[in-house]
């Protein structure tokens, strides 16, 4: 929800004449709950005569609306202030329609990703992301990987004309925790633009469901060890570790040429795995029995299997604590820098 300031001197005067149907038309959507309207008790009187001038029959209904954002602006933090929109005369018309467009939200795979930011919303009180969604309020563009999603958010940011409603969340495929990956370099590429950019910490965005929802994963794959056998194995996981595991590969990894994987037999017959080179020493002190049961992932379809377990209720926000790392603190900002676009 975007939180938006009308200086009394476009209510006053020629000023107020001039631009009365617009200041009515962002006042329609302080009423609707699209934005915040950010207003000091002292300007509610310049309100009250603007409306008496230009629209006496819906004065009180205005008024009060006035009243109502005055006084929670008297009782906000000194930082409130802080991304509110300053309303201008030479910027009103452009300003009104980026502020009446829905705002966006770019991701690698929309029915993934948006699966994803489902969940997390759900366990996390942030329904009202969802509901931004569903009434048209927040549109879900699929960049189709990492760059399209940069070229779609860039895209989308030049359509609006001075307030950029648009966010973008990637991956970070990073490998390790100190790991600057080049989709940092390309969210920041993006924001230079105008877009407000989330890059997530933690490898991808399967990496933040919880071990409950995985003990939930169907048990018939065919060639995998045991689910209660993998899931253990992973939990024996540092943090750190965990956060950069590939969750829907394993360390059995992608067939890639010249990939520096760091190929490792075990004593096993017909068992391997491979840890990439990039992971450095990340996994050095990993026991070789839960190397080799992790050689395989979890699949690719734990996004909805999350978002199924989180609808039936199976799953808490006290399940995201056991990641660890200030996961949970990150979504949440995550979460409000959504929030500051829609």
């Amino acid at each position: 929800m975007m939180r938006v300031e009308i200086p009394v001197d476009l209510l006053k005067d020629r000023q107020g004449d001039e631009n009365a149907e617009l200041i009515l038309k962002l006042i329609a959507f302080f009423r609707e709950a699209r934005h915040e309207w950010v207003i000091s008790p002292h300007d509610v009187d310049a309100f009250q005569a603007f409306l008496q001038r230009h629209v006496p029959t819906l004065a009180q209904i205005y008024l009060l609306l006035a009243q109502k954002a005055s006084m929670a602006q008297a009782w906000a933090p000194r930082s409130g202030a802080a991304g509110v929109i300053r309303m201008a005369g030479e910027t009103l018309t452009g300003d009104i329609r980026d502020l009446e467009r829905p705002a966006v939200l770019v991701v690698e795979n929309a029915v993934y990703d948006w699966q994803m930011i489902e969940a997390l919303a759900r366990l996390l009180g942030c329904e009202d992301v969802i509901d931004a969604k569903e009434g048209s309020r927040l549109g879900v563009y699929n960049g189709g990987g990492k760059d399209g999603a940069i070229w779609h958010a860039v895209d989308q940011a030049a359509k609006f004309s001075r307030i950029k409603r648009v966010v973008l969340v990637i991956d970070s495929d990073s490998f390790h925790p100190a790991d600057r990956t080049g989709n940092h370099e390309k969210a920041d590429s993006a924001a230079r633009e105008g877009v407000s950019s989330h890059v997530v910490s933690f490898r991808e965005m399967e990496n933040y469901i919880p071990n409950r929802v995985l003990a939930r994963q169907p048990k018939k794959v065919v060639g995998m060890p045991s689910m209660a056998k993998r899931l253990e194995s992973l939990k024996a996981l540092l943090p750190e570790q965990r956060a950069h595991f590939d969750m829907k590969h394993g360390f059995k990894g992608k067939p890639q040429k010249g990939a520096g994987q760091k190929g490792r037999h075990a004593r096993q017959a017909g068992t391997a795995y491979s840890v990439p080179s990039r992971h450095g020493d990340l996994y050095g002190g990993v026991a070789e029995r839960d190397l080799i049961t992790l050689q395989e992932g979890f699949g690719t379809d734990l996004p909805d299997l999350f978002l199924q377990e989180v609808m039936r209720g199976g799953i808490s926000e006290r399940d995201l604590d056991g990641l660890g790392l200030g996961a949970k603190q990150e979504l949440k900002s995550m979460f409000e820098k959504i929030r500051s676009v829609i």
